[in-house]
């Protein structure tokens, strides 16, 4: 069904085109209106909205401010031009039987108050923005490059993270997903171009935008919702990023920065950026332009990680108990570099063609050192190096084809993502000595609010102080821990896209109203998987402990030390006095170095452990080829102050996925080697699944006056299940009480049906005011759930006591999530005097949601994701030499994971198997207890940008990234029971900034 529906589509498109061009052979005798908008200046004017009469004939002008209108009888017409920010403009034009009529159009700011505003770089780019926000048939928001760059944005998704609607994910200090409508990241399509980009990571759907440097793209838009010749992969909404193309001057930007933060001793950060473009030829046919970036960002952070449970002295008990602190400290190197080419060529002025390369590399690279202490139990020291080398890159060529009424466009694109060290991130841990063992279990004990702080627990005052009276009994100290074991990880995770589109359409009238009717198609294939290995050696003088293991012989053959090494021998020197400000201690620190060369001189002490290497390494590794096929139908109709827009899309998914089941207690000696040493222990699996989706919208905009408009739109949408998720496989877990996630091959897309309300009202002198409605209706809603750990599951992590559960994810019953939204764009340019330099940018949200059948819970808990309130506030001032801009985030605490468990399950203490499973009281305790859900922190961050034009083009600007030091982590069920919390500090920069825009 799938290939003959492919089929379907591709003759479609042919047949199309030779009804386009026989068409077009028919009406050779039409005229045609060539156009150009710009200011007074001669700069382009993108997004105005063009009007023809009679006959309603309804266009916007392109990004270099043309336009085009065919298939017009001859005659006298009157053209109006309308754009924010200037006077309206009427022109009338004669047209005569197959020629071609030109109009030039200069507009005129509609008073001097605003001459400020379309003057400055900014302000043209708010024009932009404005306009195409009010012309586009679907509700979207618009960031231009000088919003982007206004603050200090350290990828795209912090600049994403500003616009309404839209809150993000953290990592290590920066925004890496973006949640539009309180909505999971995998939710959200990500386009660049309009071209599909697959994801680098190894299991998961959405894009990690941390990738893509801030300063390489023009613009962001966001949309909300979504048209038929659109991919429909966005329930939540899609990004779309657009990269740079040559405009009518020549194009020369740069821009250095140096930056520091005061963590960790000092950690310094810079940047370089460059951009030159430039049209040429006859008529400026041509236009190139290319684009690079590069920063190192030396980041450090402090972070506890504490482990809340029930009081073992009343389950019911409200004040805080903790098992577990485990005291982090990481210490960064992320580089980031990118680069962009845009080329294109005008064939004619009906005609053009269009080129698009964008590549960008992250490598997230830092070393992380834990020490945890846990209570009445042995303390431990473990560390890893982090070394994932991210990368995105697409091309694509496209063009776009004019002729009379009728018009045609088409486009093909690769696109390919990948990381390196995808398998993990290697390390070693380290055992405490048994003196340090015997001494902790009696001395190591959690003391509630010790120190006044809830947020900051402390353990027993002898436990988390460094003893320097009695060395042995120094949980800080390497002299008190061996080498227990070794991780290291090579391979390689990639996704590869291959995408190919074409669409045409015609201009008709439906008696006196003009309307549009196109046509179009879409496939594209997607190939990911991961290769990787991730061998784990045990040190034999002190083996590890593989409980469950019937043979455990890894160390029967090793050249056996009698002395195990002492974790000194890797001291790397690094100390950091201030971690935490002072409230926990950090001890001594290794060398990663120092231990990869011990392993390589020493490997007859360090023997690969078979059963954790396979276990960990196969279940990893898949292979999922996914092919969607697209056509669509899409009409839109101008009914005066009505603009109405419906259409109808078919998507054709086919998906084929290779995974790996291991059971590591296979074969005769159980412990997955056959009597040969060989190892029996994985089996491959495949899984193969098909559908078809009919998805249609209707997109309605009625103008009460020119400045106030209503939008009303239904739009129906599908996400599709993370391509991991899909294969089969079994993969042990050290997270208590999960031991294994694992893979769930039936699982189903979600589909929404989409509803949005929105008023829009341009403001005077300048500006958007936005308030809007929405209401989305899920069925199959995907969530990562805790489930009863059965068959394969038990066999793959052997010893797993009844009760226990696995990680999957499952489809629930069905979900909703509504919300209201409120914009507003600002440039205050009536004021009198140096106030006429004020502008505000704000936006607030507010979400409510629920998902109903979920797995293990009777209740309706809100969505993953879905924070009830978020909101952007940005006051600027930009006048003569002189800008500054302050952005204020705050994003609400939202649902990171499900763990609780409302009713009696046989599951106790946070989800430790329950000894009583009999018992039918639950024991988890309330829901907004040490075992509820899993939690963000609320965040509110501020940042800040001053700048002085110091000569010309040249500009000094001076910024500060987290002025609040705002807190990261997460919490079960309620703050006191934080789970993580982390710091990063401020970070401080000044830059040197050159564009050629700004030489006036």
């Amino acid at each position: 069904m799938f290939h003959l529906f492919r089929r379907h589509i591709l003759t479609a498109i042919i047949f199309l085109a030779f009804v386009a061009q026989g068409a077009l052979n028919g009406q050779s005798q039409k005229a045609s209106l060539n156009g150009h908008v710009s200011d007074a200046s001669h700069a382009a004017i993108p997004s105005a909205r063009v009007v023809v009469n009679p006959g309603n004939i309804v266009t916007t002008s392109n990004g270099l401010g043309d336009f085009v209108i065919s298939g017009l009888a001859s005659g006298s017409y009157t053209v109006s031009i309308t754009s924010a920010g200037f006077a309206p403009l009427d022109k009338s034009v004669t047209l005569t039987a197959g020629q071609a009529a030109t109009l030039d159009a200069v507009m005129q700011v509609s008073s001097s108050s605003e001459q400020v505003v379309v003057a400055a770089e900014s302000g043209i780019d708010m024009v932009q923005a404005i306009n195409q926000e009010i012309t586009s048939p679907n509700i979207v928001q618009v960031m231009p490059e000088t919003e982007i760059l206004a603050l200090p944005n350290a990828n795209v998704a912090d600049a994403i993270g500003r616009l309404p609607g839209v809150t993000v994910q953290r990592d290590e200090g920066e925004a890496v997903y973006v949640q539009v409508r309180g909505l999971d990241p995998r939710l959200t399509n990500t386009t660049i171009d309009g071209v599909t980009i697959p994801s680098p990571e190894s299991n998961v759907r959405q894009v990690l935008l941390a990738t893509i440097p801030a300063d390489m793209v023009q613009s962001v838009e966001l949309n909300k919702t979504l048209s038929a010749n659109q991919d429909a992969d966005g329930i939540g909404g899609s990004v779309n990023m657009v990269t740079k193309l040559a405009g009518e001057s020549p194009t020369i930007d740069g821009i250095s920065t140096l930056g520091y933060s005061p963590i960790m001793n000092g950690r310094y950060m810079g940047l370089v950026n460059f951009t030159v473009g430039k049209r040429f030829g006859v008529s400026k046919r041509w236009g190139v332009i290319a684009s690079a970036s590069y920063d190192y960002n030396g980041r450090g952070y402090n972070d506890i990680e504490p482990q809340p449970d029930l009081n073992p002295n009343n389950f019911s008990s409200a004040p805080p108990y903790f098992d577990t602190l485990t005291l982090r400290e990481y210490r960064q190197a992320r580089l980031r570099w990118g680069g962009t080419m845009g080329a294109d060529y005008k064939l004619s002025e009906h005609s053009s063609l269009a080129a698009h390369l964008i590549l960008t590399d992250f490598k997230d690279w830092g070393d992380k050192w834990t020490y945890t202490v846990n209570t009445l139990d042995k303390p431990s020291f473990k560390y890893s190096i982090r070394h994932p080398d991210f990368a995105l890159g697409s091309l694509s060529l496209g063009g776009n084809h004019i002729f009379n009424n009728k018009w045609i466009t088409w486009g093909s694109a690769v696109s390919r993502g990948r990381e390196l060290d995808a398998g993990g991130n290697p390390g070693g841990a380290f055992d405490a000595s048994p003196e340090l063992k015997s001494w902790a279990s009696n001395n190591c004990n959690y003391v509630g609010a010790l120190n006044g702080d809830p947020y900051r627990p402390q353990w027993s005052p002898g436990c988390m102080t460094p003893n320097t009276a009695s060395p042995a009994d120094n949980i800080y100290s390497l002299s008190n821990y061996t080498l227990d074991n070794i991780n290291t990880s090579v391979g390689e995770a990639m996704q590869l896209n291959l995408q190919e589109w074409g669409a045409m359409g015609f201009n008709y009238h439906l008696g006196n109203h003009s309307a549009t009717m196109e046509f179009g198609g879409e496939f594209r294939n997607a190939h990911k998987g991961q290769d990787a290995y991730t061998p784990t050696y045990d040190y034999c003088p002190n083996p590890k402990a593989n409980p469950g293991y019937t043979n455990d012989n890894i160390c029967s053959n090793a050249a056996v030390s009698a002395t195990p090494i002492n974790s000194e021998a890797f001291a790397s020197g690094f100390q950091d006095p201030h971690y935490y400000d002072g409230t926990y201690h950090m001890g001594e620190l290794t060398d990663h170095y120092k231990v990869d060369q011990y392993l390589a001189a020493n490997p007859g002490l360090l023997p690969l452990d078979v059963p954790a290497t396979r276990g960990s390494s196969d279940s990893a590794d898949y292979n999922l080829i996914e092919r969607v096929s697209a056509g669509y139908i899409m009409n839109t109709l101008y009914l005066n102050r009505l603009r109405l827009q419906t259409g109808l899309r078919l998507e054709a998914t086919h998906e084929y996925g290779l995974g790996y089941l291991v059971n590591i207690t296979a074969g005769p000696n159980g412990d997955g080697l056959d009597n040969s040493g060989n190892w029996i222990g994985t089996t491959a699996v495949t899984n193969v699944q098909s559908y078809i989706d009919p998805l249609p919208s209707v997109q309605a905009r009625y103008a009460f006056t020119p400045e106030t408009a209503v939008r009303a739109v239904y739009a129906r949408g599908i996400s599709r299940p993370n391509q991991y998720d899909l294969v089969p496989y079994v993969q042990a877990s050290g997270n208590n009480p999960v031991v294994a996630t694992i893979g769930s091959p039936k699982e189903l897309p979600t589909h929404a049906n989409n509803y949005d309300l929105l008023l829009e009202q341009e403001l005077k002198p300048f500006g958007l005011i936005q308030a809007g409605f929405f209401y989305k209706q899920m069925t199959n809603p995907i969530v990562t759930a805790n489930v009863p750990c059965t068959g394969t599951c038990l066999a793959a992590v052997p010893g797993t006591p009844p009760g226990s559960l696995a990680q999957e994810d499952a489809n629930g019953s069905n979900a909703y999530v509504w919300g209201l939204e409120f914009g507003l764009q600002q440039k205050f340019t009536n004021l009198p005097g140096a106030f006429r330099g004020l502008g505000l940018m704000a936006n607030y949200s507010y979400n409510e949601s629920g998902i109903n059948g979920l797995p293990q819970r009777t209740d309706s808990p809100s969505l993953m994701g879905t924070a009830k309130h978020a909101f952007n506030i940005e006051p600027g001032y930009e006048l003569g030499r002189y800008e500054a801009h302050m952005g204020m985030s705050y994003n609400g605490s939202n649902v990171y994971a499900y763990q609780y468990y409302g009713t009696a399950s046989g599951i106790a203490e946070c989800g430790n198997p329950n000894p009583n499973p009999t018992s039918s009281a639950p024991l988890n305790g309330p829901i907004n207890g040490p075992c509820g859900d899993n939690y963000f922190f609320p965040h509110f961050q501020v940042d800040a940008q001053l700048g002085v034009r110091i000569y010309r083009g040249l500009q000094l600007e001076v910024q500060g990234l987290n002025l609040t030091n705002e807190v990261f982590g997460f919490y079960n069920g309620s703050p006191q029971y934080m789970t993580q919390r982390e710091y990063y500090k401020p970070t401080y920069s000044a830059s040197l900034r050159w564009s050629s825009g700004r030489e006036k």
